[in-house]
């Protein structure tokens, strides 16, 4: 049992590497298969969901660390205390690869029907329900980790959540190649894997929608703004002077963005400021987005982004991040953060429904930061969008994986809508994504510098933009009840 609880701890941490900056994407189907091995020989149910729970742990630990820079460096905390409450965040997060182990051992059913059928359906999910218990938080889900495989070529079919499916669905059938004892038979399960392989690879030469002129020339400015500077009160001027500075060359391109809270306070206190912009970029033929505060008399702040220029428009972020833009159940929370001195915003969530932004005639579909990463948040706006554009600051992180990730992250839906995407980060990373979600230019981080290019929008339909992720859940759940089923007629 000790032995095999440390393989677990080993696979939790191996199982980063799959994700960006790494990118090992095999480790995504290996490590998975290893839990197999690990499951199918452990003896009881509390040992079963003890190697999920210390998978889950060091998988977490490893792969999203860098939550303790928010909390230490930039909130100001102890650091034992940021240690601790980053503990704690992996800690609920390992409750749910913890659930699979249980479950796999309290379904006592043929191996090759609970590797294949129940074990991809509770992976994939239970990805789902961590996407929305509470604010959500899918980071890590295992379907990221093939963005750049062939395995992405099935992603405008089947979304993040059908790649988890596949890749866990190919590591039961690595176990079941390697559990059968009928020689000729081992091949069959291989020859599945590069089936599915070569179905991806062939679906990865559709070209989903189509080009919808005209062609945009975008400036892309990233402030790289130490947060402490940021939110200086006192730094504000020299902030904005900083950012028009940087575009001041770029004035007469289509379509330029400053990235999230550029302007980190309320529209009404540089209304003056604004409006001189404005004037400025509608001589130019130019349009600015820039992320922004939005207050409104009733007490209701927004983190927002508004468009100026040729055009004009805003949007306030719907999907707000628990504890960094909202406190989740705050009469019971905010003595302790109190207590703690820990930092906490009131932010309030944006409309559902929201006006799209125009620029030179295409329809763009903003985001902020942490929403890029809701699959079904971004379909909303789909297929009325024709590009993307996704605003951050992933300064509170440091130079950390989590740059990676997100970009990662926005890339996946890239290919899910067949949509261009424009992310721009204050300090990194800022790129120019296509609709097939290849990078076709980026930024270095941690530098003042501006990204110029181009980008062609597009329109039409994937099956993903119009069915979403409901036929993955449909056949998880189904094969969930056939695997209980088994274990009725069985029992």
């Amino acid at each position: 049992m000790f032995y095999r609880l440390i393989a677990a701890l080993i696979l939790g941490a191996l199982l980063p590497l799959a994700f960006a900056p790494w990118q090992w994407s095999v480790l995504a189907i290996l490590v998975p298969c290893g839990l197999i091995f690990l499951w199918q020989y452990s003896r009881s149910v509390s040992e079963a969901t003890a190697i999920g729970f210390l998978f889950g742990l060091t998988f977490f630990a490893t792969g999203v660390y860098w939550i303790y820079y928010s909390i230490y460096t930039y909130g100001h905390s102890p650091l034992w205390l940021a240690y601790f409450l980053m503990i704690l965040l992996c800690a609920v997060l390992a409750l749910f690869p913890a659930v699979v182990g249980l479950l796999l051992r309290i379904i006592t059913i043929r191996a090759w029907l609970r590797y294949l059928c129940l074990y991809p359906s509770l992976w994939a999910l239970l990805e789902g329900v961590r996407a929305i218990i509470g604010s959500g938080f899918p980071w890590l889900s295992l379907g990221y980790s093939q963005t750049n495989t062939a395995l992405a070529g099935l992603a405008p079919f089947i979304g993040v959540y059908g790649l988890s499916w596949l890749c866990v669905f190919m590591s039961g059938l690595l176990f079941v190649a390697y559990h059968n004892k009928q020689c000729s038979l081992r091949i069959i399960p291989l020859v599945a894997i590069a089936l599915i392989y070569g179905l991806g690879y062939t679906t990865q030469q559709i070209h989903w929608g189509v080009e919808k002129p005209p062609l945009l020339s975008v400036a892309l400015i990233q402030g790289n703004v130490t947060q402490g500077i940021k939110w200086d009160p006192s730094r504000l001027a020299n902030n904005i002077e900083h950012y028009l500075d940087l575009t001041q060359d770029y004035l007469g391109t289509d379509f330029i963005i400053w990235p999230e809270a550029a302007i980190p306070t309320d529209i009404r206190y540089i209304q003056a400021t604004l409006d001189h912009m404005d004037t400025v970029l509608k001589n130019q033929n130019s349009h600015l987005l820039t992320g922004i505060i939005d207050s409104q008399e009733n007490n209701q702040d927004y983190n927002a982004l508004i468009l100026l220029g040729q055009s004009h428009g805003l949007y306030r972020k719907r999907h707000l991040v628990p504890f960094g833009e909202y406190l989740p159940m705050q009469s019971w929370l905010s003595p302790l953060l109190r207590y703690w001195q820990l930092p906490n915003s009131s932010l309030s969530v944006g409309p559902t429904t929201q006006a799209a932004l125009i620029v030179n005639e295409v329809t763009v579909a903003p985001f902020i930061c942490y929403e890029i990463i809701f699959p079904g948040l971004v379909r909303q706006s789909l297929p009325a969008a024709e590009l993307l554009v996704t605003i951050s600051d992933d300064a509170w992180f440091g130079d950390s994986p989590a740059l990676s990730q997100h970009m990662q992250m926005a890339q996946m839906r890239s290919i899910e809508m067949a949509r261009p995407q424009l992310f721009v980060s204050n300090s990194g990373i800022t790129a120019i994504i296509n609709h097939k979600g290849v990078i076709q230019k980026q930024l270095p981080i941690d530098e003042a510098r501006v990204l110029t290019g181009t980008v062609m929008p597009h329109q039409g339909l994937t099956p993903f933009i119009y069915y979403g992720s409901w036929p993955v859940w449909i056949v998880s759940i189904l094969s969930l009840l056939l695997a209980l089923g088994f274990k009725i007629k069985k029992n």
